[in-house]
């Protein structure tokens, strides 16, 4: 089945895909971010104000841009916070931030049975279980902790961060033996791997993002429990990514764009023929991403 792409839609088709799109649930790195997470500058590095001014316009549209994220609640909060943004996902949907002008969130552990009043995060009941000193000391220099740019992996709530690269199948398989209904997930291939580190990854292996996580817990199950408290139309959102994590997004939004650069992950292609709702916008990362809201902003002013 050929790629649809987002240039090659008529207006009609344009209108008729994005025309009632009122919420956007953007993935950050490797989607609405350039290199480095910097939003002033393009896919190239150059200086650009291009993502600047799309975000501008979406809000003065009345289209609200909701991050969904495998980052942690003190990097969403400053990001939203420095983008405008007042609601956000992260932890791979773990915490749901419905208000964060006040203050106005919960945890959300899918399939793992969690007590608020215990007095522990889900991270922390994770933990206690002893599969996290198990991976560190399993895989030296092909895992550890993902620093979260250098303010600690302790800073999450609901899931644990790691970069590397090993063996998904081990990987799970302790996982099962822990007593909690645990999922090893990848987050996306790493662009680049922030200092301190102490992976030694062979020559030519990027390395991967991963979250141990409560079973079941994903963007899209998070999604929808975002839309069911803030009683949002599913027929009026819209989701986007590049990676595997985001995937999952499309089976919980009316719609989804795949940034070109996604093409790359290896469960692209499986994705794109199994889904009518989805569609590629050109361009790596943040220019695909700005050219992509353009489209959208301009079909539901025609609507």
């Amino acid at each position: 089945m050929p790629h649809v792409f987002l240039s090659d839609l008529t207006p009609h088709e344009l209108q008729e895909r994005y025309g009632r799109v009122r919420y956007v649930f953007t993935d950050l790195d490797g989607t609405m971010m350039g290199p480095g997470s910097c939003v002033l500058k393009n896919a190239a590095g150059e200086p650009s104000l291009e993502f600047v001014t799309a975000l501008v316009d979406l809000a003065r549209a009345g289209i609200e841009v909701i991050p969904c994220s495998g980052r942690n609640r003190s990097m969403l909060h400053e990001d939203t916070r420095v983008l405008g943004l007042n609601s956000y996902i992260g932890e791979m949907g773990g915490l749901i931030m419905l208000d964060r002008e006040h203050n106005e969130w919960e945890y959300f552990t899918a399939d793992m049975p969690y007590d608020p009043t215990d007095g522990r995060t889900p991270h922390e009941v994770i933990e206690a279980a002893g599969v996290c000193d198990e991976f560190v000391g399993r895989w030296p220099g092909m895992l550890e902790y993902h620093n979260d740019m250098s303010t600690g992996y302790k800073y999450r709530e609901v899931t644990v961060g790691f970069r590397g690269e090993v063996d998904d199948e081990v990987a799970q398989a302790i996982l099962d033996e822990s007593g909690l209904p645990l999922d090893w997930a990848c987050n996306g291939f790493l662009n680049y791997i922030s200092a301190p580190t102490t992976l030694k990854l062979p020559e030519g292996v990027r390395g991967r993002a991963f979250n141990i996580q409560p079973r079941g817990l994903e963007k899209g199950r998070a999604i929808r429990r975002f839309c069911e408290r803030r009683d949002i139309d599913p027929a009026e959102t819209l989701s986007i990514g590049d990676a595997e994590s985001d995937f999952l997004m499309a089976d919980a939004t009316a719609q989804f764009i795949l940034v070109e650069n996604g093409l790359k992950d290896p469960g692209a292609e499986l994705f794109l023929a199994g889904h009518d709702n989805a569609c590629i916008a050109r361009g790596r990362t943040i220019d695909a991403w700005s050219g992509a809201m353009r489209m959208v902003l301009e079909a539901v002013r025609n609507a």
